[in-house]
């Protein structure tokens, strides 16, 4: 336990060591996300979170874990950071972002890995629904996805990193004293978000995010929760049912899936880039950005805990998937309703000037 924490601070600072070196070099080339169009930022900021994240948790793991499967977890992580920086610079086509999002996956998570969905539990009566030989494909369909709700997420100062951190704080929690998750990857990843979120969340002395994470972070982010998600919900060792995992994405899920289906109503791509996501959705109802990050936080909180909760009371496995799909349903609706509401009063406001 003192190692775990001790290499947890170690991760704290080499991230935060890595963010105030890469900072000045960002500037320097002109690796910034500048203001404008629908940002809200209004400085130029660095996109050197994601690479300071990644640098720090793959260091100190080749230390502290080598193996075939610490391997696997580099190369996705390094996919998807080379992916990311690309899109930085200059936006990849879909077609191209998928097939390294697939690469990652399939490579590092299920070849070198091993980590993949074996079973989704009871979720269709009081046996196991195994995948068989349709593990893989449903895996890299299921972590692709992931990684690209984690993605979208990234919209708002201190956003995807601190959902990341509750996320892995929880599977922390859960895999304590347990060979489920790999604790010192954990730790790891803990430290080095906690170092990101240093330069990155508004805090008194901090009016606004000193560094972006980019695409590069928050694909990378994506890849390692849900390696640890699956490790967690997988296996004779799991600490979580595999509905539970599912829970702990919950808002993210909802959210994407909202938008996409929104997106082809509309007559768009459910691709194209807009401004509805559901932290946009808080800052047009009035929130300012720091309570509409808590607001977000707290909502997402309370799908991981109603996951958790109703595991721990015995609840069975197809009751909370049906449960989930009440909420996200619910979810659909009340963000509708509400978009429609702002919608309104925006006509109102124009017709008034």
């Amino acid at each position: 336990m003192i190692f775990n924490l001790v290499l947890g601070l170690v991760a704290f600072v080499l991230s935060a060591v890595a963010i105030l070196i890469l900072r000045p070099l960002c500037h320097k080339i002109g690796h910034v996300d500048h203001p404008g169009g629908r940002k809200g930022h209004t400085l130029a900021t660095p996109l050197c979170g994601g690479v300071a994240i990644a640098s720090t948790v793959v260091l100190l793991g080749m230390g502290a874990v080598p193996s075939r499967q610490f391997a696997g977890f580099a190369f996705g992580i390094t996919v998807l950071l080379v992916l990311g920086a690309l899109d930085d610079r200059k936006h990849v086509p879909a077609p191209v972002r998928l097939a390294m999002q697939t690469l990652a996956v399939g490579a590092g998570m299920c070849f070198f890995g091993e980590i993949y969905l074996q079973n989704l539990g009871s979720i269709f009566g009081a046996a196991d629904f195994e995948l068989g030989g349709h593990a893989i494909w449903f895996t890299i369909f299921a972590a692709v996805g992931v990684i690209n709700a984690v993605n979208m997420v990234d919209g708002m100062d201190g956003l995807a990193g601190g959902f990341s951190v509750m996320i892995v704080g929880t599977i922390l929690a859960l895999a304590a004293g347990t060979s489920a998750v790999n604790v010192v990857l954990l730790c790891v990843t803990l430290g080095s978000l906690l170092g990101f979120l240093a330069f990155n969340l508004r805090m008194p002395w901090q009016k606004h995010a000193r560094i972006f994470l980019g695409d590069a972070g928050s694909l990378v982010l994506g890849f390692i929760l849900t390696w640890f998600a699956i490790q967690a919900a997988q296996g004779p060792q799991a600490v979580i049912e595999p509905i539970t995992a599912v829970w702990l994405f919950g808002l993210p899920l909802a959210d994407t899936v909202y938008l996409m289906v929104s997106r082809m109503v509309r007559g768009k791509s459910p691709l194209a880039a807009d401004s509805y996501h559901f932290h946009h959705l808080l800052q047009r109802l009035g929130l300012t950005p720091g309570w509409a990050l808590y607001a977000w936080l707290i909502v997402a909180g309370a799908f991981m805990a109603t996951g958790l909760v109703t595991e721990g009371l015995g609840v069975s496995e197809s009751a909370r998937c049906v449960a989930f799909l009440g909420v996200f349903a619910a979810y659909c609706v009340i963000a509708n309703l509400l978009w429609g509401r702002v919608r309104q009063r925006m006509v109102r406001q124009a017709s008034a000037t």
